[in-house]
């Protein structure tokens, strides 16, 4: 609603980053773009975020060694929106779950950055366009769930570099074309 929206614009403007002590300021920006492009104050849950300058505090947040390592909102957070490109400066995220929301618009090929990536959840979304050929650049990635979306185009064959990979789940999209044989190399 219009409501959420200007509610969640007056919280990001009265935030800095500056204030922030456990993460990178850039890492904080990125979580605050998080919460402007996803409505964050509609999320069912939303504590701490934009009110504590522990950034390890917030909702579905995990912080190790200084950097933000976990995004995880499991089973939805009513997250309505986009995911930003801000994302893909969290070098060291290996672990990105926001199954069961509302996000929609395209996968930014900036997620291809997060080389420390394991977990890859973007399961039961409306998300839509192509699927970024730059997931092929995430070589620790080893689940990639995208299934339930709507997204279109053909599967990239960088895909086939996910030599990790263990788990690929791209059902119930609108996908065309072959499925890349380079595929059937991924041994794991």
């Amino acid at each position: 609603s219009d409501e959420i929206i200007a509610q969640t614009k007056a919280q990001v403007d009265s935030f800095s980053c500056a204030d922030v002590i456990d993460v990178p300021e850039s890492e904080c920006e990125a979580l605050v773009a998080l919460y402007e492009s996803a409505n964050g104050a509609g999320w069912s849950s939303n504590y701490n975020w934009l009110v504590s300058n522990t950034v390890n505090n917030w909702y579905g947040i995990v912080v190790e060694s200084g950097h933000v390592t976990t995004i995880s909102f499991i089973d939805g957070n009513n997250l309505v929106g986009n995911i930003p490109s801000e994302l893909g400066n969290l070098n060291n995220l290996y672990y990105f779950d926001m199954r069961n929301n509302q996000l929609s618009g395209s996968i930014p090929p900036e997620l291809g950055n997060l080389s420390n990536l394991q977990n890859l959840d973007l399961y039961d979304n409306q998300l839509s366009g192509s699927i970024p050929p730059e997931l092929g650049n995430l070589s620790n990635l080893q689940h990639l769930y995208l299934s339930h979306n709507q997204l279109s185009g053909s599967i990239p064959p960088e895909l086939g570099n996910l030599s990790n990979l263990r788990w690929l789940d791209l059902y119930y999209n609108q996908l065309s074309g072959s499925i890349p044989p380079v595929l059937g190399d991924l041994s794991n």
